[in-house]
């Protein structure tokens, strides 16, 4: 047998087998999300134009999104014909990051992301506000606010507090080290190491008065 008749004979016999490959597992696009309680089904268009509905959307475990329209979706048909298929990989190249060789992030439409730098910042950005909802929070190292604080109940520091603009506590305030704010209101008592409050030591601010002609100073905060 001739090269060129062996190759066409081997395209003959391979091409059933590349057809079937080529429908297994495809590149599509999505149409529509959609939910069975908490099955997420989606509906995908595959090359050619023809529309799969019910595509189960599966995910590795503790991760989820619900992936936009005109999203992209690697399809996997079990069958080989379409009526058996699950969804894997979705993404969506009109929102994805670009971060840098050894980063991850994880991200959403809006332009939200959490992003692990490859020099060890964790990096949050959300465009309202971000709700941590837990019967406690800890945090092991310094805390520094830019922005306004306002607690609704006891504030406790072990350590030193630092805040770049007002301190706001309807409570107790508690720290062990000390506690600096260019303004601050306590609605309670406060208890500190040390408090500095628009640049005034409260431990060591003195006051000079005349009393019976006598010069005078006054003690530390009480």
């Amino acid at each position: 047998m001739k090269r060129a008749d062996l190759i066409r004979a081997l395209q003959a016999f391979t091409a059933p087998l590349s057809r079937r490959l080529r429908v297994l597992l495809q590149r599509s696009q999505v149409l529509l999300t959609k939910y069975n309680g908490k099955i997420r089904l989606l509906q995908v268009q595959v090359p050619g134009g023809q529309a799969l509905s019910d595509v189960e959307h599966l995910e590795p475990f503790g991760f989820t999104s619900h992936p936009p329209q005109g999203a992209e979706a690697i399809v996997l048909a079990f069958g080989g014909n379409g009526s058996h298929s699950v969804g894997l990989l979705v993404g969506d190249r009109r929102y994805r990051l670009v971060i840098e060789e050894g980063e991850a992030a994880i991200y959403n439409q809006g332009g939200d992301f959490l992003k692990m730098g490859k020099d060890g910042t964790a990096t949050l950005k959300t465009a309202t506000k971000a709700v941590i909802d837990a019967p406690a929070t800890e945090i092991t190292g310094t805390l520094q606010v830019t922005g306004a604080t306002t607690l609704q109940n006891t504030l406790s520091v072990a350590a030193a507090a630092t805040l770049q603009t007002t301190l706001s506590v309807s409570a107790t305030v508690t720290a062990g080290g000390s506690v600096s704010a260019p303004s601050a209101a306590f609605a309670g008592a406060m208890t500190a190491a040390s408090a500095s409050v628009g640049g005034v030591e409260f431990a060591s601010h003195t006051h000079s008065y005349t009393d019976d002609g006598n010069a005078m100073t006054t003690g530390g905060a009480q």
